[in-house]
């Protein structure tokens, strides 16, 4: 009997250890996620947005707040960094595809809360690498009276059932620049 308990303790204990190692960290400036096995360095100019469970946001919920949230990050009021995921069936392809665009004009309606006059300017879709994969990019400028006054750049990827997004929207484009290079360096481990 006390073989057993011993057995079922260092059982216990491997699988608290083992489950501690599979949760999303965030140490050292580098955020890990375990459903991607993706990791991302996030510079001390940036501030983490934290989402409670309750569904609160701090900082702006327009652009940030996501159901499958993964990650959120921000350089001031109006330069945002987001990762989220959406469910969908395994295999089908086409599906993928066509909700990735829908994705994009979706994330315009929430645009449309920071930006009310906001319209839609320039709009581009091309492939990128990141990290050995092919994403979905597409970039996307909210015009107000003519004038660029925000861009919104959208890569996604299909990964066995789930679509990973990550979303960047900026005003300055030094600071976007930033945040699509440090996706860009971002790894997904296979």
């Amino acid at each position: 009997m006390n073989k057993l308990k011993y057995f079922s303790i260092l059982l216990f204990a491997l699988v608290t250890i083992i489950g501690c190692k599979k949760k999303n960290t965030f140490e050292n400036n580098r955020f890990f996620d375990k459903t991607f096995n993706w990791e991302i360095a996030i510079p001390d100019d940036y501030e983490k947005v934290i989402q409670k469970e309750e569904g609160e946001v701090k900082g702006d919920t327009a652009l940030v707040k996501r159901e499958n949230s993964i990650v959120a990050f921000k350089r001031d009021e109006a330069n945002y960094f987001s990762a989220n995921y959406e469910n969908y069936p395994a295999g089908d392809v086409r599906g993928a595809d066509l909700k990735m665009r829908l994705k994009d004009f979706l994330f315009l309606r929430d645009i449309g809360k920071v930006y009310p006059k906001g319209k839609m300017g320039d709009y581009s879709v091309s492939s990128e690498n990141i990290s050995g994969l092919q994403f979905r990019k597409a970039k996307i400028e909210v015009a107000e009276d003519g004038k660029t006054v925000a861009t919104v750049v959208i890569f996604s990827r299909g990964f066995a059932d789930k679509i990973f997004i990550a979303s960047i929207v900026y005003e300055d484009e030094n600071y976007g620049k930033d945040m699509i290079d440090l996706f860009k360096k971002s790894t997904f481990k296979k």
